[in-house]
C-alpha cells in the first residue's frame, strides 16, 4: 500500500470519528453517551433491516418444505405422542407440490423467500428422538430489534428445532434479541399482532407463565405490550376438538386493523371483550373450518392474507368485509403440521397501521 493512499485513509478516518458526540481530541472516548444509545438507532448499520412486527406489507419470510422428516412410520404408530390429528401421515408428494404453490403465491405477492434445507433423516434427530414439525418455523417471533427463540412446550419430538433456526438466522445476518430459558417454555412466533405495539400469545399447553413473564419483560424493552389470554388443552383426548387448541394462530387471526377472525369455543371470553374494547369487527370460523386450521391466517397487508382453502364459509365472510383472499390448499398440511401462519416465520414487514388510527 503506498505512504499516500495510507495518508488518504487516515485522514478520511480522522474526519470521520471526528463527527461522532463521543469523541473529543486528545481524550478517551465519552462513554456516558455509549451507555446511553439505543440499539435500534443503529441496528441497521449493523445488521441490516429485519423485523415482522404488526401487519403492515409482508417483505420476507424464512421458509422449511416438507421432507422424509414429516412421514416416518414411527409417526403413525403413536399419532397420540405425535399429534397426527387425522391419525394418519400426510401424502409426501401432494404437500411438497401444496407447499410449492403456497411458495408461488407468496412470491406472486412480491414478498422474498429464504429456504431453510431440511435436515436428512439422521440429522433430524433431537435430544428425545424424532423431531417432527420441521416446516413450521412460526415458534420463532422476529421483532424490530432481533429475533426471540422460543423454547420448545408441549412434545420432546419438537424439541431441537429452535437450535436449527438460532443458528439459520445468524447466518443470514438477523440478530438473536432474547431466548426463553430457565423453566419458561414458549413456542412465543405462533401469536398474533394486533399492531405494532401490541401483540397476543396465550398461556396453556405451548407457553407457561414463566415463558411468558420472560416474553412480556422482553417485549415492553421494545415498547410491545403483550397481552395473555388463556387457551384449553388436552388431558387424554387429543383429537380435534376435544384436544384443544396449541398456539393461538389457530383461534384468532388478524385480518386488518380493526377485524379478526375467531373460534370463541377455544378462545376465552376476557380475549373476545378485549379485542372488541378495541373496537375489533370478530368474523367466527365455523367448527368443521377451525379442524381444517381455518383461523391460520398469514397477512400480506392490511386487508389481504393467505387463508386455508378448505375455509370457504369464512372466505365468503370475509370478502363480504373487503378483505382480499387468497386461498391456498394446505389440506395434507392439516394433519398436524399447521396452516399459512404456522409454515411461515415472517423476517420483515413494512410499518403499518396502528390501533389508534381506528
Amino acid at each position: 500500500m503506498s505512504a499516500s493512499h495510507t495518508t488518504s485513509e487516515t485522514a478520511a478516518e480522522l474526519e470521520r470519528i471526528r463527527k461522532l458526540p463521543w469523541f473529543q481530541a486528545g481524550r478517551p472516548c465519552r462513554t456516558d453517551i455509549f451507555h446511553e444509545r439505543d440499539f435500534q438507532s443503529e441496528q441497521e448499520a449493523m445488521w441490516g433491516r429485519w423485523g415482522a412486527q404488526g401487519i403492515g406489507r409482508l417483505r420476507k419470510v424464512m421458509l422449511t418444505p416438507p421432507s422424509e422428516c414429516e412421514v416416518r412410520a414411527a409417526f403413525a404408530e403413536e399419532p397420540a405422542y405425535y399429534r397426527m390429528y387425522q391419525r394418519r401421515l400426510p401424502d409426501l408428494k401432494i404437500m411438497e407440490r401444496q407447499f410449492e404453490r403456497f411458495v408461488s403465491a407468496l412470491k406472486g405477492e412480491d414478498v422474498e423467500v429464504l429456504m431453510l434445507d431440511p435436515p436428512s433423516l439422521d440429522e433430524a434427530i433431537g435430544p428425545y428422538g424424532y423431531q417432527r414439525n420441521l416446516t413450521t418455523p412460526s415458534e420463532v417471533l422476529v421483532t424490530n430489534a432481533g429475533a426471540i427463540i422460543p423454547r420448545m412446550a408441549c412434545s420432546g419430538y419438537l424439541v431441537g428445532r429452535e437450535k436449527r433456526w438460532a443458528q439459520y438466522l445468524m447466518s443470514i445476518g438477523c440478530p438473536i434479541l432474547f431466548s426463553i430459558h430457565g423453566k419458561g417454555v414458549g413456542e412465543i412466533g405462533a401469536g398474533a399482532w394486533l399492531d405494532d405495539r401490541h401483540y397476543v400469545y396465550a398461556e396453556g399447553v405451548t407457553a407457561n407463565r414463566e415463558g411468558l413473564r420472560q416474553l412480556q419483560w422482553i417485549l415492553e424493552s421494545i415498547g410491545v405490550e403483550l397481552y395473555i389470554a388463556h387457551s384449553p388443552g388436552y388431558v387424554d383426548l387429543w383429537d380435534f376438538p376435544a384436544g384443544g387448541v396449541s398456539h393461538p394462530d389457530m383461534m384468532l387471526g388478524i385480518v386488518d386493523l380493526g377485524l379478526a377472525i375467531v373460534y370463541p369455543s377455544m378462545l376465552n371470553w376476557a380475549t373476545i371483550k378485549y379485542l372488541r374494547d378495541l373496537k375489533f369487527r370478530l368474523v367466527e370460523v365455523p367448527p368443521d373450518e377451525f379442524v381444517q386450521y381455518g383461523c391460520n391466517i398469514l397477512t400480506l397487508a392490511p386487508g389481504k392474507i393467505v387463508i386455508p382453502a378448505a375455509a370457504k364459509q369464512t372466505i365468503v365472510a370475509l370478502r363480504r368485509e373487503g378483505v382480499e383472499c387468497l386461498d391456498v390448499d394446505l389440506s395434507q398440511s392439516s394433519t398436524g403440521y399447521g396452516g399459512p401462519h404456522c409454515v411461515t416465520c415472517q423476517l420483515l414487514r413494512d410499518p403499518g397501521p396502528r390501533l389508534e388510527d381506528l
